[in-house]
């Protein structure tokens, strides 16, 4: 009996053992992890890496809510924040360098480009309006002060070479990040294969124009069709053209750049969209990336876009930009 006892711990110690050395074996298995981050951005947050383990996960998070707590002119306690209300703080030096970066960019492309636009972002409150139009020459008059600065043409792709250059440091060469709207791929997927980023239609949030078939690209889209209200037919949304102080208005309701670089992407989508088609294409050809640019029924995009973007609506008219 007793033997028979000895036995059958001896068979449960060895099923408790097999059961720990699967769970660790998972734990460490060099497989595709994702994780969800809200809260950060005004948006949701997507990245998902080719890892052993969740510490690039991790890192990738903890940097997504320290920049949140230095960029956003939106979250209280933000550094910028406190900054656009009086208040003297030290700026971080990631917060320094992305301000140096727009600023510049800025400068080379004011009629399309400003970060110093809050109190027109203010004014119009895009987020909560339901149709009262604001004191347009007024705040506009406070944004030429460039004494208050809103980094939401530009700090998610700033976040995002950031990221990249955390997870190159994790020892990670295969990933795709989304923060928004703002997609970078890394690598290849685990399977050999290129990511795939699909490009929304501005009619129909769950349709898309069009897949880009990436490796170490961004793909970072500005459009009219998410935050906006309307009167009297007329379409009211959070791209504001610097020059105006009102929503930019033209044939566009999309522009996604690709290249190398999310920061340059990012501040060039949102150009090229209040630039309007020709100029728009005009622009981003001076920074050597490619672009789709939509408008009510046609798609134009970069001939160098041909080998890596397929079509799927062909609701849509499909043009090349030579």
């Amino acid at each position: 009996m007793k033997k028979q006892i000895k036995k059958s711990r001896i068979l449960i110690l060895a099923t408790v053992v097999i059961v720990v050395l699967v769970v660790a074996s998972q734990k460490f298995t060099t497989k595709e992890r994702k994780r969800t981050i809200d809260g950060c951005f005004d948006t949701i947050s997507e990245i998902t890496v080719v890892s052993r383990t969740e510490k690039p996960l991790d890192d990738c998070e903890k940097y997504i809510r320290k920049a949140e707590l230095e960029m956003s002119a939106e979250n209280q306690s933000s550094l910028l924040y406190r900054y656009n209300n009086g208040e003297k703080v030290e700026f971080s030096e990631d917060l320094n360098e992305v301000i140096a970066f727009s600023k510049d960019f800025g400068t080379k492309n004011s009629d399309y480009f400003s970060i110093y636009l809050e109190p027109l972002i203010k004014a119009w409150d895009i987020k909560n309006n339901t149709g009262n139009i604001p004191n347009v020459e007024k705040a506009l008059k406070e944004s030429k002060l460039e004494n208050r600065i809103n980094l939401g043409g530009v700090a998610k792709g700033y976040v995002t070479d950031k990221l990249i250059e955390i997870l190159s440091r994790d020892g990670v060469s295969s990933a795709l990040i989304n923060l928004g709207g703002n997609a970078y791929a890394m690598g290849k997927k685990v399977t050999g294969e290129n990511w795939k980023i699909g490009i929304q239609s501005p009619k129909n949030e769950s349709d898309i124009v069009g897949i880009i078939t990436a490796e170490n690209l961004a793909v970072i889209t500005s459009g009219d069709y998410q935050r906006y209200f309307e009167i009297e037919g007329n379409r009211y949304h959070h791209i504001l053209n610097p020059k105006t102080g009102y929503p930019s208005k033209n044939e566009l309701h999309s522009v996604t750049v690709i290249s190398g670089s999310p920061t340059l992407c990012d501040c060039l989508s949102t150009a090229a969209f209040v630039a309007g088609l020709e100029d728009g294409i005009k622009l981003i050809k001076n920074y050597n990336c490619g672009g789709i640019f939509i408008t009510d029924d046609t798609v134009y995009f970069s001939k160098s876009l041909e080998n890596i973007f397929k079509q799927t609506d062909f609701s849509y008219k499909y043009e090349f930009i030579e």
